[in-house]
């Protein structure tokens, strides 16, 4: 392992305990060697954060170094971030599929079980069938699930850069909100949000989510140049990462006092929330969970089929994939454990939400987030 690094996010310490988990993982499956070619995964492992639009992947045999195979004009970055040393860099007129299967055959001649990534959103079909046709005989062993749940279970170092995370996007939403009066529209006030997020340090320049008025029930991204009017209410979503390490948070406004039906609704929800937040213990089941919000609020106000959800470590989403998935739903019997980071969000009635981003832990949920939950009035 190098230790010429210059930008690094995480100490040896953080790399060598997830590398030791992967290994077991690859000794519980009896795998020969495992290709992963998850760009999150990649970067998990190895503090290397390339381009989803190219294709790079770990070749790791069971017993001996991995190789990092990855395209020529990332070998700059590699070396500035990257805990391994051991590159293998590919030109744009070659099949990197191809000659990675290649290149692990030559590390591992008698491949009899390989272990891949099947729910990763980078093992297309035409990838996985490419690399299969190079190891005749091999079977394929799904890792999905053992390396998914290793990433959803979060050390303190990484529950540090959720932290981050959450103070930055509540720097995003205290710019909104004091952005937020009569007259001005959605885009006004995603464009005060996303300066605010470039000078706190968020990893992109996206605003999230911000609805009013007649739109309050929609879950959509696009800004209204509509101005806002008198007794108009307003929902911000504000997520965003730093070092792919997201967090969330959601707040509503209401423009001038709101109606007494309206702030009692909120209430209800805040409180729900709050009463299901003291239950984020390790082994409490997400099913349960969601059954038992749902029983604090009045029937048929639920906007949302689930209550909450992993926040993951990806540079495009909050939520994650298919690899690391998991949602406070029905049907979700995987109970919590100790350092998952969850954002829980509950909606009801007109599109009212709140929202938070968590840790679970011993005593419950532990807030990243710390901005009033109390429904927002500006006069």
């Amino acid at each position: 392992m190098t230790s010429s690094i210059v930008r690094r996010v995480f100490t040896d310490q953080e790399f060598s305990r997830r590398w030791q988990a992967l290994r077991r993982i690859m000794a519980d499956h009896e795998v020969d060697l495992a290709v992963l070619v998850d760009a999150d995964t990649i970067y998990y492992l190895t503090g290397f954060a390339g381009s989803n639009s190219t294709f790079q992947a770990l070749i790791v045999p069971a017993s001996n170094e991995p190789v990092h195979v990855l395209r020529y004009a990332e070998e700059l970055a590699f070396l500035s971030t990257s805990w391994l040393d051991v590159p293998a860099f590919y030109n744009d007129w070659d099949n990197p599929v191809v000659l990675t299967a290649r290149l692990a055959r030559r590390l591992v001649p008698r491949i009899r079980r390989v272990g891949i990534e099947k729910a990763s959103l980078h093992l297309s079909a035409r990838r996985y069938e490419l690399l299969l046709a190079e190891w005749p005989g091999a079977l394929a062993v799904d890792l999905s699930q053992a390396i998914g749940w290793l990433r959803l279970v979060k050390s303190p170092e990484e529950i540090e850069q959720h932290r981050q995370a959450a103070v930055v996007i509540q720097q995003g939403l205290e710019a909104g909100v004091a952005a937020v009066r009569v007259g001005v529209s959605e885009r006004e006030i995603a464009a005060a949000i996303a300066d605010a997020l470039a000078r706190a340090g968020a990893d992109t320049l996206l605003p999230g989510i911000i609805v009013s008025g007649e739109r309050l029930r929609e879950a959509d991204s696009r800004l209204s140049d509509c101005p806002l009017r008198p007794g108009d209410l307003v929902r911000l979503e504000i997520a965003n990462s730093v070092n792919r390490y997201w967090a969330r948070l959601i707040r509503m406004i209401s423009l001038g006092p709101p109606p007494a039906e309206t702030a009692e609704l909120y209430e209800q929800v805040r409180l729900a929330q709050e009463e299901q937040i003291a239950r984020l213990v390790p082994g409490a089941i997400p099913s349960e969970l969601d059954t038992f919000v749902r029983s604090r609020l009045p029937l048929g106000l639920w906007t949302m089929q689930l209550s909450g959800y992993a926040l993951a470590c990806h540079e495009c989403r909050a939520s994650g994939g298919e690899l690391d998935r998991f949602w406070i739903v029905r049907d979700e019997y995987r109970p919590l454990v100790a350092g998952m980071a969850l954002h829980m969000v509950l909606t009801a009635g007109p599109g009212l939400s709140v929202g938070d981003t968590l840790v679970v832990t011993e005593q419950g949920g532990r807030y990243l987030t710390t901005y009033p939950r109390d429904l927002i009035v500006i006069e």
